[in-house]
Formats: structure tokens, sequence, C-alpha cells
């Protein structure tokens, strides 16, 4: 904890030492929310009263050798004011709680061709999932239409506990994560790269991946994404090819205007190669799942009417495969189910302030289906926020009894000024995990910005 702390301050130091030459801004955005609620923990109720407090500074243009300088350091911090237990996170946290999102030093050279960052950050190039590790990375272009990033470090954990075990919320289990990717790019029309990523927990893998990413657009008004990713490790375990695909995926985009679109999209994953491969959730994620299907947004503005509406309409065949093992003999059965979901959603947008919708869906499978209808709305006036939020499920088959599943959610906002707010929201229904449940939380908000530009002489 402290050499990564000690990352996040040395970071600091370095960019708000002084520098010359030219023109260098911080901004700092702070928001404090104080929430008035009840939390739902093994059976009981347990009133909260927690303090969030939210803070986030970036500084730029700070000149070094040859290039300038960038810091961000995103955090926040809470205390519950009512007496514990405060589960904020997987155990009880006591009255205090706090992480850091971010906390980088990033250097450029080379008109940007060049940059290193060092601390704590998210890595979304490749096949790293979004990793967000603490450590260093490099990405760099040259020649032209080459690039090459590569990146080091440990995964975090939340609240700086739980560091390398089951208990991290981050996919990517570990002590030490690394990765990269060589890329080709030329002009618009075509890109691809090669990516891998791997990562140990005291010496053992949790991941090993190599992926192959692509995108062809040989025309503006048409383009190609694909992606596959492939484990090494499950090449070991599982025979047949499509076994050893965490993910792989295909869209065929037309964007004709914003307002008229036409998608052909193909998504195949093994949700359990998605995980660390010591994560205890393997024997409940252990199978495939695939769907293959179309969308369209239709707008009625691409045809000249001056009417802000957008429909939606989609269907996905959805075709799914799990092993499933005998607790008393441990022998494995296959289960596997194929169905359709057909959905359609209206927007229809009477202001720029306000915002009017219905959606519906219908999910086909053997096992189980549903139909689902849901209606919402949102509108600004007068310094007043609200949102209105109502949904249904009507399910083939009864769960836990239940035929249906009724949710409804409201807000409403005010926004005193001078950075201050008010918020309450409430929530309530019937599932088939409660016969009936209502909730209700305000929040008393402060966010503000300052920013601050200095030329050195």
């Amino acid at each position: 904890m402290r050499l990564r702390l000690g990352i996040a301050l040395l970071a600091a130091a370095v960019l708000l030492a002084p520098a010359s030459g030219r023109a260098s801004e911080l901004e700092a955005t702070s928001s404090t929310s104080l929430y008035f609620q009840k939390q739902w923990r093994d059976g009981a109720t347990y009133p909260t009263t927690p303090l969030y407090e939210f803070i986030s500074v970036s500084g730029r243009g700070f000149a070094i050798p040859g290039g300038e300088l960038q810091l961000v350091v995103d955090a926040w911090g809470g205390v519950d004011l009512s007496s514990p237990p405060w589960w904020n996170g997987y155990t009880n946290s006591g009255a205090w709680s706090g992480d850091l999102n971010l906390a980088f030093v990033k250097g450029s050279w080379l008109k940007g061709d060049l940059q290193v960052k060092l601390g704590r950050q998210s890595i979304g190039v490749g096949n790293a999932r979004m990793l967000q590790l603490d450590g260093l990375s490099l990405s760099s272009r040259f020649l032209e239409y080459l690039s090459l990033d590569v990146w080091g470090g440990a995964p975090t954990v939340q609240r700086f506990i739980g560091w390398g075990s089951v208990y991290s919320s981050n996919p990517t289990l570990g002590n030490v994560a690394v990765g990269g990717r060589l890329g080709f790019a030329y002009r618009q029309w075509v890109s691809f790269g090669v990516s891998t990523t791997l990562a140990w927990d005291s010496g053992n893998f949790t991941r090993e991946d190599v992926a192959l990413d692509l995108k062809f657009s040989p025309v503006p008004w048409m383009y190609l994404l694909g992606y596959l990713d492939y484990s090494l490790f499950a090449n070991e375990y599982y025979s047949g090819f499509g076994n050893q695909l965490p993910e792989a995926s295909a869209s065929l985009v037309f964007p004709v205007t914003p307002h008229l679109q036409f998608t052909a999209e193909y998504s195949y994953t093994v949700p359990a190669l998605l995980l660390g491969y010591n994560s205890i959730l393997w024997v409940f994620t252990d199978g495939s799942h695939q769907y293959l299907g179309g969308t369209a947004r239709v707008g009625l503005e691409a045809f000249g009417l001056h009417v802000p509406l957008d429909i939606d309409l989609g269907y996905r065949w959805i075709a799914s495969y799990s092993a499933l093992g005998d607790p008393t003999t441990g022998a494995l059965s296959k289960d596997s189910e194929s169905g359709n979901r057909y959905f359609v959603r209206a927007t229809w947008k009477p202001s720029a302030r306000s915002t009017v919708g219905a959606e519906g869906s219908r999910l086909d499978l053997p096992e189980q289906g549903y139909w689902n209808a849901r209606v919402f709305g949102s509108l600004r006036m007068y310094g007043f926020t609200g949102t209105l939020d109502g949904q249904g499920y009507w399910f083939d088959q009864p769960v836990n009894g239940n035929t249906q599943s009724i949710i409804g959610n409201a807000t409403l906002g005010y926004d005193v000024g001078h950075g201050l707010s008010v918020v309450g929201a409430v929530s309530g229904g019937e599932t088939p995990y409660y016969k009936s449940y209502f909730s209700g939380m305000v929040k008393l908000v402060y966010n503000q910005t300052y920013r601050f530009r200095e030329v050195q002489p």
C-alpha cells in the first residue's frame, strides 16, 4: 500500500515542480455527497448516513526537456455518520472508507508520438479489457503507420485490501500483469493489431491471452469491426478451438446518418475465461454463450420530418452451452439451449430538456422466457431535474413461485446554486426475491470546479 501511494505522491511532486517557458493549467473538481438511507445486510436493515468526498485534480502543460508533463489524481473518501456496521465493499469497513481511482503522471514527447505514464491507471488497449493497475505504460507512434503500446505493473484492488486474492473485484487477479499491442494503421481505411496480456499470482499464471483486432472502412458509410481473443491456458485443459476463446466478435456497421444506422453483429464468449484462472466463480460460468443478429435505428429526422423520434429495432439468435457437475459423482453433464430475442425502443425528445421513451422485448428460450416492457422519462425545468423509470417482466415459468416482476424508480433534484444541489430517490416493487420492497434516499451534493492558469517566466 505504501509503495502504491508513494507512486502517486512522487508523480504529484514531479509535476508541481517549477516549470518554465509555457502556460500550465491546474484543474480541481470537488463533489461532496451526504446520504440518508437504510442498508440491507444478512436479513436485516441498518441505518446509514455516509458522507462522501470526491476529488479530481488534473494538471497539464508543465514543461520538461523536449516535452511536457500531465498529472491526474482521482480519489474519494467516505465516513458513515451512523453507528456501524457499514458494508461499503465486501466486508464491514467500519466508519471510514476510501480509494484511489486514478493517480498517475504522464510525460509526452515528439508532439505526443511518445507517451510514458507512471502510477495507477486503466489500460484500454488491445485485449487488456480496461485493466486497472499500478505500474508503467508506454505508447509510441513511429514510421507513420506503426504503433507500439506496452504496460506492466500490479493489478489494483478495491479499498487497498485483498492484493492477489479472490477478494479482489479486479477481473485480472494476481501480483503482476504485463502486456502490449503492436498495431498498423493506414489512414482511416484499415487498422489492425496483435496484443497479449499476461498475469501471475505468486508465480502461477492467472491469465495468458493473445488477441487480434481489426477495423476496415473502405467507404465512409460502412465499416467492419473484428476481434478474436485466444487463451493459452485453456489450450492445456479444453479440447476444441471454440472452448479456448474468451471472446470473439464481428460487427458490420452502416452509419448512414446520426438518425439512420444499421448493424449486423456476432458475438461468442466463454465467461469463465474472462476471469482469473484461480477465481472461485469458474464453477458458475463454465460454458459458452453466443448470439447472431442485427439492429436498426430509424429516426424520422432522417427523412426530413421535424419530429425528434428515433425507433430502435433488433433481433438476436441466442445459443448457450454449460457443463454441469454432479456434486456426488463429479461427472459432467451437458446442458445447451438456443432461442430468440426481439426488442424495440422508441425515444422522443420534445425539447432539449426532456426525453420520453418506451421499449419492449421478448426472450424465447426452451427452459425460460419472458416478456418485458419499460417506460422512462426525464425533465429539467426551473432548476429541477426529475426522472421516472418503470419496467415489468412476465415469466413463462414461475421463478420462486412468482410469474412477474414489477419495479419502479423516481428521482428529483434541485440545483440550489453555487455548486449545491439536493437529490432524492425512491424505488419499489415486487420481484421473485422480494414480495414487496420500498427504499428511499436523500443526497446533499456540493460540486465545484476550480481552474488555475499560470505562465512561468
